[in-house]
């Protein structure tokens, strides 16, 4: 059973003792907007009042955002439909940049060069785990740079 992000918001907010209106008040959005986002009835709110959310609630963004943990079970080898479906959709709009089509081709190339180029599996499967763990990394660092400019505009909106 996948879990909403919605009901994680829901979730964090009581954990929290924020009723519904005092919560929407602190982010500054309306509670009935805050009862759809949560309900799942609005899926795509803007960047900036989910960035509002998880700060307010000290959400990790990994979880919120459906980025399993490297852990190697079983579950997450056998992916729902759902997620193979979103993910499809999301690839293929990114894909549809030529740029970033060029660049994501070229980088491909040379991950499976490694291949012919380490020779040793064994080696070659370090080096897939590596450039994983190198990705989730830089990740959290572009989020984290992210959530900075987004904090900062914040403050620039409150000044004005």
């Amino acid at each position: 059973m996948k879990i909403s992000i919605g009901e994680i918001i829901k979730t964090k907010r009581e954990e929290k003792g924020f009723n519904l209106s005092e919560f929407a008040r602190l982010i500054e959005i309306s509670p009935g907007y805050l009862s759809q986002i949560e309900n799942g009835r609005k899926t795509n709110p803007k960047l900036e009042i989910v960035l509002r959310i998880i700060h307010e609630l000290d959400i990790d963004i990994e979880m919120l955002l459906g980025i399993e943990a490297m852990e190697d079970n079983y579950l997450s080898r056998i992916p729902s439909l759902i997620k193979l479906t979103l993910a499809k959709e999301r690839n293929l709009k990114t894909l549809s940049d030529p740029n970033i089509l060029r660049k994501i081709n070229s980088f491909l190339d040379r991950v499976l060069e490694a291949n012919y180029i380490l020779e040793n599996p064994e080696l070659y499967n370090l080096f897939l785990e590596d450039i994983s763990i190198q990705t989730e990394n830089t990740l959290k660092r572009y989020i984290a740079l992210q959530y900075l400019i987004f904090k900062e505009s914040l403050k620039d909106e409150k000044k004005s």
